[in-house]
């Protein structure tokens, strides 16, 4: 028996490789005819369909529907011993980012890791709701600008300080009377950077 969440070119190649023929047993059960034994493939999301099975249906494609199907999962993965298991299966991050996006928060929190809890997630669901200075905290100042225009980098700042934000070389070209007119502290700025 070949358990699959659903049949894939791939699998209809290699059977096809193989001098084998689908019989088709209805709601996802394939017999294959050729072989020196029976053999029966499970497609798991039609057959979890056809029969209405939502412990099933959280081993292929689709959303549990039923709140105790989601609740079985997370125990399984919450048990410790299990879970370290488990992780090392193929398609296990898709099975979280399925119980996390249905679970209350609570739950979710009690069973996985941050990381994981995150990765279901896309990025800008993630800081929804956050104040931009939380948004970019941690970030280096270049990663925070990257991608704006340079307008958009000094839009809002005071006059002084959109100077600071100009080259060393573009300082230099100010004019000694220019720079009076600045204040004590952006002066001061200014001269230790270009050196007079």
């Amino acid at each position: 028996m070949l358990l699959v969440p659903s049949r894939t070119r791939s699998l209809d190649a290699d059977v096809a490789a193989l001098g084998l023929e689908w019989d088709d047993l209805g709601d996802g059960y394939w017999r294959l005819r050729g072989a020196a034994f029976a053999l029966v493939v499970v497609e798991i999301d039609p057959v979890a369909e056809a029969e209405d099975d939502d412990l099933l249906r959280l081993f292929g494609h689709g959303e549990a529907r039923t709140r105790e199907a989601r609740r079985w999962l997370a125990q399984q993965l919450g048990a410790e011993e299990m879970a370290m298991e488990m992780q090392d299966l193929e398609g296990f991050d898709e099975v979280v980012r399925k119980v996390v996006a249905t679970l209350p928060l609570e739950q979710v929190l009690a069973a996985y890791t941050p990381e994981q809890v995150l990765a279901a997630y896309a990025p800008e669901q993630r800081v929804a709701g956050l104040p931009p200075e939380q948004r970019v905290a941690g970030l280096p100042p270049e990663q925070r600008v990257a991608g704006l225009p340079p307008e958009q980098r000094v839009a809002g700042l005071p006059p002084e300080q959109v100077l600071l934000a100009l080259p060393d070389d573009a300082l230099r070209a100010l004019s000694d009377a220019y720079l009076e007119t600045l204040s004590a502290e952006t002066r001061a700025a200014i001269r230790a950077r270009i050196g007079r």
